[in-house]
């Protein structure tokens, strides 16, 4: 005899999956690059019921204003090359955050080289 449901559980945490690299002032998905995108397009082939998070920044070397909108440009540059390779734009929520949360401080090329990224996220679709 089965019992009543118990109470729905959390929300799916997101999980980091590899971070999308770009090149200084840059948005187009560079080639050393896409084997990160092939590799997630493959994942999500695998994975029918899950979703992708993309978050798009720069490193701190222009305007707000401009950071802004060159993360969107570069989330837009991944989102179209997953969907070019025939994931469902449905299942892709994207952000762009520009300066705003650098993983590195200081300031050297290696450091920025950290923050002009889209970092990749999956989870089960709620």
């Amino acid at each position: 005899m089965a019992g009543a449901p118990g109470p729905a559980g959390a929300p799916q945490a997101w999980t980091s999956f590899n971070d999308i690299l770009f090149d200084f002032d840059k948005s187009n998905v560079r080639s050393s690059e896409m084997p990160k995108v092939d590799k997630l397009v493959q994942y999500m082939k695998d994975n029918p019921n899950h979703e992708i998070g993309l978050d798009g920044y720069a490193d701190p070397r222009g305007t707000p204003p401009y950071n802004q909108r060159l993360s969107q440009r570069r989330v837009e540059a991944v989102k179209a090359a997953l969907v070019g390779a025939g994931v469902s734009g449905g299942r892709i929520r994207t952000g762009a955050f520009g300066e705003t949360r650098p993983k590195c401080t200081q300031s050297s090329e290696t450091c920025w080289q950290q923050d002009r990224r889209v970092e990749v996220l999956v989870r089960p679709a709620n």
